[in-house]
């Protein structure tokens, strides 16, 4: 989850890791992220702002898809902030505890990136997320967050969260982690 913090972000390059770099739309960074992603040949994914359930006192963001709104300006949005993520091969969720388990707002999200050829991934902020399955229901190719690895920056908290991770991708033969960037 990239686009706020320029060091912090930029340090994720420097991996000898095949990382995708999921941006944030509107962040005072995104541009100079997106830039050297695509530069490098790194994999982008759109960072989408969703409705969270305690919106609004948990702030949003610009770009971000709220529940109150028409189809129209929920592809009004999304496309600008596809447009700002160029190269983008999928999206996932920022947020979205309300809006991903909305079945009729969700179908509008992944109807159009169906169209344009994206993929989704749920990060899985609610239990209650229809994203997944809608996804597949309609044949848009899609997956799943299964660990957050840095709900607690402790170090052996973290270690924990990665073993977690590269347990279940060698049991499943693929698994996917969810990272921010603290230093």
């Amino acid at each position: 989850d990239l686009g706020y913090g320029s060091d912090t972000d930029l340090s994720f390059f420097r991996l000898d890791m095949p990382l995708s770099y999921s941006v944030l739309p509107h962040g005072p960074f995104t541009r100079s992220i997106v830039k050297k992603a695509n530069k490098e040949g790194r994999e982008l994914l759109l960072h989408l702002p969703m409705e969270p359930k305690n919106y609004p006192f948990v702030k949003l963001g610009p770009g971000g898809l709220l529940l109150s709104v028409d189809t129209n300006t929920i592809l009004g949005v999304l496309r600008e902030d596809l447009r700002r993520i160029h190269g983008a091969r999928g999206v996932n969720n920022h947020m979205g505890s309300s809006f991903t388990e909305s079945r009729e707002k969700m179908l509008v999200v992944l109807t159009e990136l169906k169209k344009r050829g994206l993929y989704f991934i749920d990060s899985r902020t609610t239990k209650h997320t229809v994203g997944l399955d809608l996804a597949r229901d309609i044949g848009l190719p899609a997956a799943r967050r299964r660990v957050f690895l840095d709900n607690n920056l402790e170090p052996k908290a973290l270690k924990i969260q990665m073993e977690r991770l590269l347990s279940m991708a060698r049991h499943r033969g693929v698994a996917i982690g969810i990272c921010h960037p603290y230093k």
